[in-house]
């Protein structure tokens, strides 16, 4: 798939997921929206586990290599990873971190016996902005840094190894809507990259949320990250998708 119908295909996402939102908050009558004073900050913190598996391809020096691995497959050459996001806002304005450390093996599918080791390291800061009071639409804009370290083994050969560090605008948007009284159900996307430093970055998640009581949820989901990187180390095409698991914690 080249870049420009990436960008088609997340640009319609992005709008899928903005409309909705945007909509509720353009017929809900001005009289009936009461502005809530905000003494401070909110805020919500998010440990949580990232049940990924791996596919795409990673070429490293002269070889290309395929790779398809489920979270299954890589369970049992997980190594400790870390995964933690938060939330700040206070009335229309907020502010969004996430980092991730992950660190994953998978087999290539090609004839030879092939290992593929990456080490990851994501971590994102957004500023967010509701467009109007009362809209569950947040729109963001903010930057992805990603560093990858990857050890490619094919057969009995020498390992080949390659890393690189990238920082990618990115930009998107979240909503957040009632499902009833003590559920919840978030979507976000963006997309970014364009060329500046990858060639293209883009992400979904799709979350329920369950609140047992005021200051705790548990939210519970799915999520892709894809990335196409080019540069003098390391070509990669890749996609991390898999379940979100974690809790919600509002001090």
């Amino acid at each position: 798939m080249s870049t420009t119908q990436r960008i088609v295909r997340a640009g319609a996402l992005l709008l899928a997921l903005a409309f909705p939102a945007l909509t509720s908050a353009q017929n809900t009558p001005s009289d009936s929206v009461t502005p809530t004073a905000v003494p401070g900050w909110s805020t919500t913190l998010r440990p949580y586990l990232f049940l990924a598996g791996l596919s795409g391809s990673l070429t490293t020096g002269p070889s290309t290599i395929p790779i398809n691995s489920s979270f299954g497959e890589l369970l049992d050459n997980l190594q400790p990873s870390f995964f933690v996001a938060a939330a700040f806002e206070k009335e229309r304005w907020g502010v969004y971190a996430d980092f991730q450390y992950i660190s994953l093996q998978g087999e290539g599918t090609g004839m030879l016996g092939t290992t593929v080791q990456l080490k990851n390291t994501i971590g994102e800061i957004d500023a967010t902005f509701r467009p109007a009071r009362g809209s569950s639409l947040r729109l963001i804009a903010g930057a992805r840094g990603y560093q990858v370290d990857q050890t490619v083994t094919i057969g009995a050969n020498p390992p080949l190894h390659g890393e690189t560090f990238v920082i990618d605008p990115i930009i998107g948007a979240m909503g957040t809507w009632d499902l009833g009284e003590r559920w919840q159900f978030e979507m976000r996307g963006d997309i970014g990259g364009f060329g500046i430093s990858s060639e293209f970055t883009s992400q979904l998640s799709i979350i329920s949320m369950y609140d047992v009581s005021e200051t705790i949820s548990i939210p519970f989901g799915y999520r892709i990250l894809s990335y196409r990187i080019k540069d003098d180390k390391v070509w990669m095409d890749t996609s991390m998708g898999g379940l979100v698991l974690g809790v919600d914690i509002r001090p």
